[in-house]
């Protein structure tokens, strides 16, 4: 077992925020992604991990989950929609191994899930462009495309 090099005490440190980012477009990119069952184990879905590249927020992280293998054929076209768009906004057309789409800069859309008796308040992606439309989009345009 790791020894720490003195007794650490927690009841004096600072502790870590997680405050959610304010809503708007933010320039990120995919870090990582993972196909993952579903918890009824009846489907899959892509699970995808952003970091955000905005000066003032490096580094931050926000998850979006793709449900593609769905026994709700809805879900499923609606995971295809999001992902199409991911695929456009990196400027990828085919995609067999998700890793094609990682590090490579987007625009994403923040909008903020509010607290409910489950879930603390929460980012929420809810769109997604290329990095050189996204001037155009914080200036205004932001329809979602998706």
């Amino acid at each position: 077992m790791p020894m720490l090099p003195s007794v650490f005490d927690a009841s004096d440190k600072q502790r870590m925020g997680f405050n959610v980012l304010p809503a708007g477009w933010y320039e990120a990119e995919i870090v990582k992604s993972d196909l993952r069952d579903t918890k009824a184990k009846t489907g899959k879905y892509l699970s995808l991990e952003f970091k955000i590249l905005e000066e003032g927020y490096e580094g931050r992280k926000v998850w979006v989950n793709l449900n593609l293998v769905n026994p709700n054929t809805t879900a499923v076209e609606i995971a295809e929609k999001e992902l199409a768009t991911i695929c456009d906004a990196v400027g990828v057309t085919t995609v067999e191994d998700s890793t094609e789409l990682h590090n490579i800069p987007m625009g994403i859309k923040l909008v903020i899930r509010p607290e409910t008796a489950q879930w603390p308040e929460r980012n929420e992606i809810k769109g997604y462009c290329r990095v050189d439309d996204l001037v155009e989009k914080a200036n205004g345009s932001d329809e979602s495309p998706f």
